[in-house]
C-alpha cells in the first residue's frame, strides 16, 4: 500500500538530538493521554495543539508529514469539514511493528490498512455533515499508534473558508462559521495554535495569522508554520518570514517542504517526501544556513519541546481544578442526597431526616444562627453579607406606627379650632361651664385611635407572608429531589404558619381594643405634667386676659396629643412582642410536631415519595464526573516524578503561583535543560 515504504522502518526524524526529547515528552504526554482516557477531556480543558489556517493552506500534508502516514482525505475545495482530533501515541516494539489505528466512534475495531482509515474519515464526515461538502463543529476522534509519530495530540480544524463552495450545502456565512469554529478551539488557553500561513501569500495579510493575534495578543502560545516554500516567485524566500522579522512570535516560526498535489497523484509516500524535503533544506543556498528553522524534523522538535514545557507548567493549574471541581462535585451531591432507599422503614427515616434539617434550617435563619453544616457554598461573595430572617423581621418590627413617632407628629394636626370646640360644646351638656368633658376628649381621640388598626394587622400579614416565604424556600431545597411532595409538605407548613398568624391575631386585635376601648394611663410624666397643659395667663406688666375659649381649645390639644403618644409608645412595644411570640417564636416551636403529625396522618405522602428521573440521571452525571475527576487526581499524584510541580498546586491557595524558569521547563529534564540551555 501507500505506507508500505514505512512500515518497520526508523523514523528518519529521530535523529540522535531528537530521540531524548520524545521520550522526556513521552511520560508527560502519556499523562494526558491517560486523563483523556479518563474522560477528563470533558470536565476540564488538557494541554493539546490546534492546527488553524486558510482553506488549501497546506495543513492535512503538514499533518501527514507529522504523523508520518498517508491517510488523510485528499480533494479540491475544502477537504476538513469536520474537526479531526489526532491522538498520536507513539508506540515502541521489535523491527517491523505495524501501525494501526482507532476511531472513538467504532472503538472495538481496529485499522491497520491507512487507506481503510481515509475512507473512514470521509464516512463518518458525510455521516454528519452530508455529503455535499457541510461543515460541523463536531469532531473525529482518531487515535494513531505508529513508531514514526511523535506523543502529541493535534485538533485539525477546518480551513478558514470565505466563499462557499457551487453546488454545495455549505452556507453563505461560510466564513463566520469556520471562524467561530476554530475560536472555540483555539482561545483555549491551554491550547497551542499551529498557524499553517502559505508562503506564496503576503504574511501581512494572512487571515490565520491575523485571528492567531486575537485570541492569543501576546504570542505566547502560537507557532507558526510556513508552508508552500519551495513554490515562491523566483529570486524570493522566505528568511524574514521564519525569522520573525515582520510578524514576531513568541514560539517562533517553521519551514516546511509539503507534498504537491502532483505528488500525491504519483503516488510519492510520506518517506521519500521527507528525504526530498531534507535535500531540499539542505541544498538550498539560504535555508541552509538557518539550522533549526526548516524542515518537519525542527518543527516536530519545536513542537516536543513547547509541549513539554507547556504541560509541566499547567499539571499544578490543572491538579488545583481538579480539586475545585471535586468539592463542587460533592457539594451538588450533597444537595442531591443519596440515592432514594427501597424499604418504607429507609424512606420513612429518610423523610424524617429531611423535615429536620428543614425545621432545623428554619429556625436558624430566624434565630440568626451561623448554619455550617447547611451552608450554601457559593462564589458569591454577597451571600456571606445578607442579613439574617430574624433581623428583617425586627426591621419590620421597627417600622410600625414610624410616622406617629416623628417630633414633629401630632395627632390633632388634622382637627381646626372649629372642629374642637364643637366637639366641646357637643359633649358639655348640663354641667356646669368651665370644665372639659371628658366626652369630647373621647370623641376626638378615639377616631385617632382606630387608626392604630389598620398597622398593626398590615404588619401581622407582612411577617406571615415573610415566614411563610422562607419556609417555601427551604421547602424547594430540602425537597427538591421529591417534588411530588413538595406541595403537600408546603400545604402542612402554610397551615401551621395561618394557625400561629390567627393566634397572634387575637392577641394583636386584644392589644389594640384594650388601647381603644379603655382609656387609662400610668404614665408618670402625663400624671405629673399635668397641669403643664393648661393655659396660664401671661406674667408680667403688659398682663393679658386669657380666652376661656382659645385655652380649652389649647387644653384639649395638648391632651389629645400627649395620650395619643403614649398609646402609640405602648403599641410599638406590646404588637412586635405579641407577634415576635405568638408567630415567629410559636411557628419555631411547633413546626416539626406538626409536621410530623401531619404526615402521620397522611399515609398518600409516604407512598407518594418518588424521584423524578431527571433527578437520578443529574446525580449520576455528577456522580461519574466526580469518580473520573478523583481517578484523574490519583494518577497525576502517584507518580514521583510528578509530585513537584503537582505539590505547588496543593501548597497554593488562590493566589498566583510564582515559578522560575528551572519550575516551568525543565531543571527537573535534565536532558531538555542541556539542549535548550
Amino acid at each position: 500500500g501507500i505506507n508500505a515504504e514505512y512500515m518497520g522502518k526508523a523514523d528518519p526524524r529521530m535523529n540522535d538530538e531528537a530521540s531524548p526529547l520524545f521520550d522526556n515528552l513521552r511520560k508527560l504526554i502519556t499523562t494526558i493521554d491517560e486523563l483523556r482516557d479518563l474522560g477528563l477531556q470533558q470536565y476540564i480543558s488538557l494541554p493539546r495543539i490546534a492546527v488553524l489556517g486558510t482553506q488549501s493552506s497546506g495543513k492535512s500534508s503538514l499533518l501527514e508529514s507529522i504523523v508520518g502516514l498517508d491517510f488523510l482525505p485528499r480533494g479540491d475545495g475544502v477537504v476538513t469539514r469536520r474537526p479531526l482530533e489526532l491522538r498520536l501515541v507513539r508506540v515502541y516494539g521489535e523491527e517491523g511493528l505495524k501501525p494501526w489505528a482507532v476511531f472513538d466512534a467504532v472503538k472495538d475495531k481496529k485499522f491497520n490498512n491507512f487507506n481503510d482509515v481515509r475512507a473512514k474519515i470521509e464516512e463518518l464526515t458525510d455521516q454528519v455533515a452530508g455529503q455535499k461538502k457541510g461543515i460541523v463543529d463536531d469532531p473525529i476522534i482518531l487515535t494513531i499508534y505508529s513508531p514514526t509519530c511523535p506523543d502529541l495530540t493535534i485538533i485539525d480544524l477546518p480551513g478558514i473558508t470565505r466563499i462557499p463552495l457551487a453546488g454545495s450545502d455549505q452556507p453563505r456565512d461560510i466564513e463566520r462559521i469556520t471562524r467561530e469554529m476554530a475560536g472555540r478551539y483555539c482561545k483555549d488557553p491551554r491550547t497551542i495554535i499551529l498557524c499553517v500561513i502559505p508562503a506564496n501569500a503576503d504574511i501581512s495579510t494572512s487571515d490565520a495569522l491575523k485571528m492567531a493575534g486575537e485570541l492569543d495578543p501576546k504570542g505566547l502560545r502560537t507557532i507558526g508554520v510556513v508552508t508552500k516554500i519551495d513554490i515562491m516567485d523566483r529570486g524570493t524566500d522566505a528568511k524574514r518570514m521564519l525569522l520573525g522579522q515582520d510578524i514576531p512570535l513568541r514560539l517562533g516560526y517553521v519551514g516546511v517542504k509539503n507534498r504537491s498535489q502532483q505528488d500525491i497523484i504519483d503516488r510519492i509516500g510520506v518517506v521519500r517526501a521527507l528525504d526530498a524535503e531534507k535535500q531540499f533544506f539542505s541544498t538550498h543556498p539560504v535555508y541552509s544556513t538557518m539550522p533549526g528553522f526548516c524542515g518537519t524534523e525542527a518543527l516536530v522538535i519545536k513542537l516536543t519541546k513547547v509541549m513539554y514545557n507547556h504541560i509541566r507548567t499547567l499539571l499544578p493549574e490543572i491538579v488545583k481544578e481538579l480539586n475545585s471541581k471535586i468539592i463542587d462535585c460533592e457539594d451538588k451531591l450533597h444537595d442531591l442526597g443519596p440515592a432514594l432507599p427501597s424499604t418504607a422503614r429507609e424512606k420513612t427515616q429518610l423523610l424524617w431526616n429531611m423535615i429536620n434539617t428543614f425545621t432545623e434550617q428554619f429556625k436558624n435563619k430566624l434565630r440568626g444562627k451561623y448554619d455550617a453544616k447547611h451552608q450554601v457554598k457559593s462564589n458569591d461573595k454577597t451571600l456571606d453579607k445578607e442579613m439574617s430572617a430574624g433581623a428583617q423581621v425586627k426591621l419590620m418590627f421597627n417600622k410600625l406606627y414610624e410616622r406617629y413617632v416623628d417630633p414633629s407628629y401630632r395627632a390633632t394636626k388634622d382637627y381646626s379650632d372649629k372642629d374642637i370646640n364643637k366637639a366641646i360644646v357637643l359633649h358639655e351638656g348640663d354641667s356646669i361651664p368651665g370644665f372639659p368633658s371628658i366626652d369630647a376628649f373621647l370623641a376626638l381621640v378615639l377616631p385617632k385611635l382606630e387608626e392604630l388598626k389598620e398597622p398593626a394587622d398590615l404588619l401581622l400579614g407582612e411577617v406571615f407572608a415573610f415566614l411563610d416565604s422562607i419556609a417555601c424556600q427551604l421547602i424547594n431545597k430540602n425537597f427538591q429531589r421529591f417534588p411530588s411532595i413538595i406541595n403537600e409538605i408546603t400545604e402542612i407548613v402554610s397551615k401551621v404558619l395561618s394557625q400561629e398568624r390567627d393566634r397572634a391575631r387575637a392577641i394583636v386585635d386584644s392589644l389594640v381594643d384594650a388601647e381603644t376601648g379603655y382609656l387609662f394611663t400610668n404614665d408618670f410624666d402625663y400624671l405629673t405634667h399635668r397641669t403643664a397643659m393648661i393655659v396660664k395667663a401671661n406674667e408680667g406688666a403688659d398682663k393679658k386676659p386669657i380666652d376661656p375659649e382659645k385655652a380649652f381649645l389649647t387644653e384639649m390639644r395638648n391632651r389629645i396629643d400627649a395620650y395619643f403618644a403614649i398609646v402609640v409608645r405602648n403599641l410599638r412595644d406590646s404588637i412586635p412582642k405579641a407577634i415576635g411570640h405568638f408567630l415567629v417564636k410559636n411557628a419555631q416551636e411547633n413546626m416539626q410536631f406538626a409536621l410530623f403529625e401531619e404526615i402521620n396522618k397522611n399515609h398518600e405522602i409516604m407512598e407518594s415519595i418518588g424521584e423524578p428521573a431527571h433527578i437520578t440521571r443529574e446525580r449520576e452525571a455528577i456522580q461519574k464526573m466526580h469518580d473520573v475527576l478523583q481517578r484523574a487526581l490519583r494518577l497525576l499524584k502517584k507518580d514521583p516524578d510528578l509530585a513537584a510541580p503537582l505539590k505547588i498546586a496543593d501548597d497554593v491557595d488562590g493566589g498566583e503561583t510564582k515559578q522560575t524558569n528551572s519550575d516551568k521547563g525543565g531543571k527537573k529534564g535534565g536532558i531538555l535543560s542541556s539542549m535548550w540551555g
